[in-house]
């Protein structure tokens, strides 16, 4: 039966467990006989328990016992413990962090190691990787032969000081596990088991070894068949990736709705790969009331089988960057991350204190280092207005930083260290004060046996530092998968290996084109070609590697009533078809429009017109804040004033290594005021010798530099006198410009102008210079990006500045004339300049400019088009209004609000896209 869509439909509020799954027959009755059933994998193990354990509750018991039902690597590890606390054994089963450490060892005091390879943690884990292959695969006496290359004698090398090194500490490596235990059953030191295997596509020769070992002795090995009577069979085409994903969804959306009992399963050729983006489509498609990010993920009608490295969780990271920052300071931004995360000396109370903390102080400090240091941070809290508010963050910075630290040289045993890391995490408040969710509590339990793990590493007797301690852990937590406890979702997103095992109602494999499938295995370098081709290693026989996937095909084609392959037509590497692997399975070719038509659009609502003539609030009476900055905003777009000036809205400024632009204009101006404080005049400045005039101004850069940051370290030190000596050298080069000027006396720098009147606003006003001339007095802005006279034209000037403080000079001042106003551009190269009304002065020589306007009649003209965007600006008009669209758009933060088109944004956008154009 196909499913076809309904429409109109969603599934919130559907149910999100799935149904009581059915303990498969042969597996019920391999249970009731007493065998074991040992599975493939992790996940078909506790998909049966959990089928099992229903069974047991449907029937009215109160109480059984666990399931037998173990996946082969817990099965046979326990087989060798059992025989260690019997005595029966001596040897030490190693586990991978164990073995990785002795390979790690062996390789290091290598001293002949080829030049081509490299990293050492790397290496020992294509070398672990190699040594289990060969053991997997009853090869590990043909070490003995004659290998060619550097890179393979250089394995056989470091394979005999391992199986040295084991023989003589008595080690056990996990690749000969099934080797020994087949000598103990030959030597009856353990019972014969009876078993029953499940969800096998092959079995490796160690494996069959030791099956045949258990059969000899007198046990019973049966092998049990999950398959399901083959039902449907679709294959369907899509255009890409992103319609098949989408096709899958809705295709399972109609399914669910139709029969709510279905428990349907999804593969995925490259499910790592695609986690992400199958992740997006279906919360977006069969859950999207999950849009909301207050509900839970756990509520969500699908679940995945893989999980990701536990490195990658929030609560790990916090750790980890807690961890690094005892010894070291961390980056700003991940020193920001902590200050906002609810994982670090959070308290509900102070939550939007922290953010304002992170926002006003740490991200507006003159940071000059890359990084932050505890003491530095505390030092920053103690000084700041918040310090009060944010006594639980206060408490864990004080307390951290006066914590016993260890220094880069101490040497501790893992364990130690261990218990170093957890009692640090208790001081720094890591984690959830209250209400730790389910995730977060089984993150915490991953984290404690990974310390557990870290801690067998003293099996070495070694000590180590903190850093070898922490990169150890930290390869550990990258390699240990995390994934939270199934909810029984009803759909069920697995790999094709994962899926061993496990049936379902309904299947559907995404990615069965011959480009995605079979997925291509990749050899290892540190075994020979030949041999590996001979042993039939994956991806070195193509025969064994083709055999090895039909199975894997078959195996899934038969593990639901109704099985759907698709694949999509297009992909990044070119156009495929479907895999050849599809060809024996006599699929039945279907159109996806059947098999799961689009979404049908909803009908258009009618729009409902209102009249929206509330007034907006006045502003109050006292200078507006924001002062020339509200004029020239108000000019560059209506909106953008009332959304930045009117409702505080602002972009979370970004932390930057240094002095960004604007606190290097800053400095700019303090030593500007710093020097014409003390020389006064150009007629002084031409009286100074050379050697005077740099040492005046080498002051005023020091002064300038101060007032921006202050310098401790060596790095710090080097990057102000890096400034220091880019400043001397532009700020000399704009002094010989002002000795071209006629002569002036400079009456103020930095002159605060406060509750100035501009039309019906009130502003306080800062100019930058104001030079007296024999003509009159000079206004001067200075510039250190780029700026010209015409940005003051038009009724929408781009730089209205200097004309506001013109307009409002001549109103204060009326008997003083006011005769120009200039750019003072203080910038390297052809583009220092000094441009007024009147002329503008470059290295080269003056140039008088043509006006059609007297200074006088233009002073008249701005205060007309000033007064009209005050005006505008008060009356509160919020039209969405750039006057250069895309230009005058590129970095304004607002179009989250206003929603221009974001396409415009693009550099390849055609010139004559309209503006205004929007996207909703």
């Amino acid at each position: 039966m196909i499913f076809s869509s309904g429409g109109g439909y969603t599934l919130k509020g559907m149910r999100t467990t799935a149904p009581l799954e059915e303990l498969p027959s042969s597996i019920a009755d391999a249970l009731d006989r007493g065998l074991a059933v040992i599975t493939a994998n992790q996940r078909t193990a506790r998909t049966l328990r959990n089928a099992f354990d229903r069974r047991n509750r449907e029937t009215g018991l109160d109480s059984w016992q666990t399931a037998a039902i173990l996946p082969w690597e817990t099965w046979v590890t326990r087989l060798w413990n059992q025989l260690l606390v019997r005595g029966k054994v001596s040897e030490l089963l190693l586990n991978s962090a164990q073995e990785h450490a002795l390979w790690l060892g062996i390789i290091t005091a290598d001293s002949n190691l080829p030049p081509s390879l490299r990293s050492f943690d790397s290496l020992a884990e294509m070398a672990a990787a190699a040594w289990r292959l060969l053991g997997q695969h009853d090869a590990l006496d043909r070490l003995r032969q004659n290998w060619g290359t550097p890179e393979t004698k250089a394995f056989q090398r470091w394979a005999r000081e391992f199986e040295r090194q084991c023989q003589a500490n008595r080690y056990l490596s996990r690749a000969v596990l099934e080797n020994n235990l087949r000598g103990t059953i030959e030597e009856k030191l353990l019972p014969a088991a009876s078993i029953a295997l499940a969800g096998f596509d092959e079995m490796l020769p160690a494996q069959n070894e030791l099956i045949a070992a258990i059969s000899a002795a007198g046990g019973a090995v049966e092998i049990l068949d999950l398959s399901i009577e083959p039902g449907q069979r679709l294959l369907v085409e899509t255009s890409d990736e992103a319609e098949e994903i989408a096709a899958a969804a809705r295709w399972i959306r109609n399914l669910l709705i139709q029969n709510p009992q279905a428990r349907v399963g999804v593969i995925a050729a490259s499910l790592q790969d695609r986690r992400d983006e199958i992740d997006r489509r279906f919360r977006e498609i069969l859950a999207p009331e999950l849009e909301d990010i207050q509900n839970a993920n756990r509520l969500a009608p699908y679940e995945f089988s893989v999980g990701v490295p536990l490195a990658q969780t929030a609560m790990v990271r916090t750790a980890l960057d807690l961890l690094s920052w005892c010894i070291s300071p961390l980056p700003s931004e991940r020193v920001s991350a902590l200050l906002v995360s609810p994982l670090f000396a959070m308290s509900e109370a102070e939550q939007s204190n922290r953010a304002a903390f992170d926002a006003s102080e740490l991200r507006r400090a003159k940071l000059l280092r890359p990084q932050v240091s505890l003491p530095w941070l505390a030092d920053l809290l103690a000084r700041s207005p918040y310090r009060l508010k944010l006594q639980t963050l206060n408490r864990a910075i004080v307390s951290m930083r006066h914590s016993s630290l260890p220094s880069t040289e101490e040497l501790r045993s893992y364990a130690a260290w261990a218990d170093f890391v957890r009692t640090w995490l208790q001081t720094a408040g890591w984690g959830r004060s209250a209400g730790e969710d389910s995730v977060e509590y089984q993150t915490r339990r991953k984290w404690e046996s990974t310390l557990d793990v870290l801690a067998t590493l003293d099996i070495y007797g070694r000590q180590v530092n903190f850093l070898q301690m922490l990169a150890a852990l930290d390869r550990l937590l990258q390699q240990t998968i995390f994934a939270p406890e199934s909810h029984q979702a009803p759909v069920q997103v697995v790999g094709p290996l994962e899926a061993a095992g496990s049936t379902f109602d309904a299947l559907w494999f995404m990615g069965a084109g011959d480009l995605n499938w079979p997925i291509k295995s990749a050899v290892n370098p540190l075994l020979p070609w030949p041999l590996q081709r001979e042993l039939g290693l994956p991806g070195a026989n193509p025969t064994a590697e083709d055999a090895r996937a039909r199975k894997i095909t078959a195996r899934l084609a038969a593990s639901a009533q109704q099985v759907i392959f698709s694949y999509p037509k297009a992909m990044a590497d070119g156009t495929q078809r479907p895999s050849p692997l599809l060809r024996s399975l006599h699929l039945q070719k279907i159109e996806l429009a059947s098999l799961a038509p689009p979404d049908i659009e909803a009908e258009p609502v009618a729009l409902e017109e209102f009249s929206d003539r509330l007034p907006i609030a006045p502003l109050p009476e006292l200078a507006s804040s924001g002062g020339v900055e509200i004029v020239k905003l108000q000019a560059a777009c209506a909106f953008r004033a009332f959304a930045e000036k009117r409702l505080g809205s602002s972009e979370l400024r970004k932390i930057e290594l240094g002095l960004d632009a604007r606190e290097l204009g800053s400095v700019l101006h303090h030593i500007l005021e710093h020097f014409w404080k003390q020389v006064g005049s150009q007629a002084a400045l031409k009286l100074m010798s050379k050697e005077e005039r740099e040492a005046s101004l080498s002051l005023s850069i020091g002064y300038g530099l101060q007032k921006a940051a202050k310098a401790r370290t060596s790095w710090e030190r080097a990057y102000i006198d890096l400034q220091r000596k880019r400043l001397m050298k532009l700020l000399d080069q704009w002094l010989e410009l002002e000795m071209r000027r006629a002569p002036f006396v400079v009456r103020e720098s930095e002159a605060t102008m406060r509750d100035v009147q501009v039309g019906p606003l009130r502003l306080n006003l800062r100019v930058d210079r104001v030079d007296v001339t024999d003509e009159g007095e000079v206004i001067l802005d200075y510039k250190t990006g780029g700026a010209k006279a015409a940005h003051w034209e038009g009724k929408r000037p781009d730089e209205p500045q200097l004309p506001l403080y013109a307009v409002v000079t001549r109103a204060a001042q009326p008997d003083t004339p006011l005769v120009d106003i200039a750019f003072a551009q203080i910038r390297a190269g052809n583009e220092m300049a000094f441009e007024s009304f009147a002329q503008k002065i470059t290295a080269k020589k003056p140039v008088q400019k043509k006006r059609e306007l007297s200074f006088e009649e233009q002073l008249d003209e701005w205060q007309r088009v000033l007064e009209d965007l005050a005006h505008a600006f008060y009356s509160g008009n919020t039209e969405v209004d750039p006057k250069n669209y895309p230009e005058t758009c590129k970095h304004c933060t607002q179009r989250i609000l206003c929603r221009l088109n974001p396409a415009a944004f693009d550099e390849d956008l055609d010139e004559e896209t309209p503006a205004g154009s929007g996207n909703g």
